[in-house]
């Protein structure tokens, strides 16, 4: 399984998940087109897709994917705060079991200014991938991780000696570096392989430090969410 990386920023987040058989999208903030591209422009692949809340960054395009028959799952909030009514979109609760295909998904909620999802993503292929952004926290743990796509949006001290002025809802809607790193500490990452930090700022982030930092106090292989990257997503026993 490959976690492929199309935008993970303000200007728009989307992420692949596939094995060239079945794909599972993550976000719905980048044009179809860039998907498409992605797949060779093969999207019977597509199991369908997450989106973790409304914002435009991360659902934008969320019509257009539902315009070319993809199911989409998000928050009841989200698809009304896009004054969506379709019958691939589907609304699910916090704790609930769902399938997409092969892809067997868990939402659960996160600490946003608007209602926001993680996703708990488990795969024959790949194993267990936990998916975390847009948020100031997560009150919960999980076992038997193989990998983490979780937000590091900003380091305290960075942000700190900005003249950022929104720097309130900054600490009151995403996840800093030091949040991540705690959050992390809580779980067994004893069969975790990789650590991709997401939606890094432009401004209040430093990329090589929050992956050297991340790497030398896990000792896992971490990876910054650029686009264009890929990452190999083994399943670790």
């Amino acid at each position: 399984m490959e976690l492929r990386v199309l935008g993970s920023n303000s200007a728009g987040n989307g992420y692949i998940l596939t094995n060239n058989r079945e794909t599972l999208l993550l976000e719905c903030g980048v044009k179809p087109l860039e998907v498409k591209k992605s797949l060779d422009f093969d999207i019977s692949t597509i199991a369908g897709a997450v989106v973790s809340h409304s914002h435009n960054d991360h659902s934008k395009y969320i019509k257009d994917y539902l315009e070319l028959g993809i199911v989409v799952v998000s928050g009841e909030e989200t698809f009304e705060a896009k004054g969506i009514v379709n019958h691939n979109a589907k609304p699910v609760k916090a704790l609930k079991s769902y399938k997409l295909g092969n892809f067997k998904i868990i939402p659960f909620d996160l600490k946003h200014d608007v209602p926001c999802f993680g996703y708990l993503i488990d795969h024959d292929e790949m194993g267990r991938l936990i998916f975390i952004t847009d948020t100031y926290l997560c009150k919960y743990t999980f076992p038997n991780v193989n990998h983490w796509l979780v937000e590091a949006n900003y380091s305290d001290d960075i942000l700190s000696r900005s003249n950022c002025p929104y720097k309130r809802r900054v600490y009151t809607s995403h996840m800093s570096l030091e949040t991540a790193k705690s959050m992390l500490l809580a779980n067994d990452l004893s069969k975790t392989g990789v650590i991709v930090l997401c939606h890094l700022s432009d401004g209040h982030s430093d990329e090589k430090r929050f992956v050297q930092e991340v790497q030398e106090q896990f000792g896992i292989a971490v990876v910054a969410a650029n686009k264009n990257v890929t990452v190999n997503l083994t399943k670790v026993c």
